[in-house]
Formats: C-alpha cells, sequence, structure tokens
C-alpha cells in the first residue's frame, strides 16, 4: 500500500533550512505551515533572500510567532529522488519553493495574526510569490536540536 503517490516537497540545500529562537523557552500552541511557490518574475536567490531577509523580519516583528522556521528548496532533480511508486515529478508551475513554518501561543493568537498582519504581508509577497498554501499543523515533531540528533524526537 502506498501512502503517498506524489510529493510536494524538495530538500533544501545546505544552510538554508533556519529555526529562529523568536521566543526562548515558549512552545507554541498552534502552528500554520505556509508553502510558497517564487514568482517567474524572481529567480532563486533573489527569492532565497528575500526570504531571509524581508519576509523573516516582517513575520518576526508582529510579536506574535513563538516559533519561525524557515526552508528554501532546491529544484526538482530525478537523480535526487528515487522513492518507489511515489511520483515527484510535478509540473514545474506546480512546483514549491519553500515553507515557513510558524508558531503561535494558541488559535486565537494564530488567528489574530491572519486577521492583523497577514495584510500587510501582501505587497511584499506580490513581489515575489506566484501561489500560497497554507495549512493549520496539528502536531510538530523534533528530530534534531541544537545540531544534535535526539535518541526520540521531542512533541
Amino acid at each position: 500500500m502506498n501512502i503517498f503517490r506524489r510529493t510536494l516537497l524538495h530538500a533544501g540545500p545546505p544552510g538554508t533550512s533556519r529555526w529562529y529562537d523568536v521566543a526562548p523557552g515558549e512552545k507554541p500552541g498552534s502552528r500554520a505551515i505556509i508553502y510558497l511557490r517564487r514568482s517567474t518574475d524572481t529567480g532563486s536567490i533573489a527569492f532565497h533572500s528575500f526570504l531571509k531577509k524581508q519576509l523573516t523580519p516582517t513575520l518576526i516583528g508582529t510579536g506574535l510567532l513563538k516559533e519561525l522556521r524557515t526552508q528554501v528548496f532546491l529544484p526538482w532533480n530525478e537523480k535526487t529522488w528515487d522513492t518507489p511508486n511515489v511520483a515527484h515529478d510535478n509540473p514545474e508551475e506546480q512546483h514549491l519553493h519553500a515553507s515557513v513554518i510558524l508558531g503561535f501561543a494558541d488559535e486565537a493568537a494564530r488567528d489574530a495574526f491572519h486577521t492583523e498582519h497577514a495584510g500587510q504581508l501582501t505587497t511584499p509577497l506580490t513581489a515575489h510569490v506566484s501561489a500560497i498554501h497554507a495549512y493549520d499543523v496539528e502536531g510538530a515533531l523534533t528530530y534534531v536540536k541544537d545540531g544534535e540528533i535526539l535518541p526520540h524526537p521531542e512533541a
């Protein structure tokens, strides 16, 4: 039995996955994950720079985040993905180029972010992004912490 018929994500280059310490010692009670597709007018280096230097500080500046993780994906390459019975060759116009995980104190804080702050992201996003997919996250496990593989994942 196949659990996944097709995957959407790809690995990222070294150093492009970041976990920002926006609220030391505080655990999020609610999370959302956002997948971004860069616009055809934005190159991969410019997109990575936008994510790191513009979007991330804006997100942190809301003051609502308890957690922020970002990852930029490498372009799809058949040689890096050889999972039996799982398709990785999505049409180019459906490729995703980054993920952003937002952690909030609770669902009310997450809703407040969407209501009060999402609008201020419209202008910078439309200049660099052609599609946004956002999902609530039910749970997240940590397998690596401070560069060390944990013996058991932490919730």
